[in-house]
């Protein structure tokens, strides 16, 4: 294959990866908002509770905790801890680094055969930030399935504990 059809081909592959991370960020938002409202849901029947039992504070414990996880996991996944080889033409922070100036002698003076090196580096790269944010994505995903029956439960024990009182008159 000529060097143009591996570029080519590398465009390609950076054009699917660059989707992957898209897709990736598209799942962040609901999350949030699902663990975001779960957490203000819990803190709010709290905060609402004449008397806080025993079992009300180990549901809330067993609440709060996995949703604080996914809250950490899905930042790591806003933000991946990776830094990758500066000295791209193609990427965005080296690009910034370099300067209006060096980046345009570098893409002045570059050759096909760097070109597809700084490809290859940038499918590897996306293909990396892509992993650690599937990972991270799975792992809040996966707390905050954890989180569900014990909110269900603190929920449902604050308000019933409304409901009887009410019936007793108090």
């Amino acid at each position: 294959m000529e060097i143009n059809g591996k570029i080519h081909l590398l465009e390609q592959n950076l054009s699917r990866q660059l989707d992957w991370i898209r897709a990736a960020d598209t799942k962040v938002a609901p999350v949030m908002f699902i663990t975001s409202s779960m957490l203000g849901a819990a803190a709010a029947v709290l905060s609402r509770a004449e008397t806080i039992y025993a079992v009300t504070l180990l549901l809330a414990v067993l609440t709060i905790i996995p949703l604080l996880c996914t809250l950490f996991f899905i930042a790591m996944a806003n933000f991946p801890r990776f830094n990758p080889d500066t000295g791209s033409i193609i990427f965005f922070e080296a690009i910034n680094k370099a300067g209006l100036s060096a980046f345009e002698q570098k893409a002045k003076d570059i050759t096909e055969e760097e070109y597809f090196r700084d490809l290859s580096a940038m499918c590897y790269n996306s293909a990396h930030i892509a992993t650690l944010k599937f990972r991270h994505l799975k792992k809040a995903t996966i707390f905050l399935f954890i989180a569900i029956i014990p909110w269900v439960a603190l929920i449902y024990n604050i308000f019933r504990s409304y409901y009887i009182a009410g019936h007793l008159g108090k």
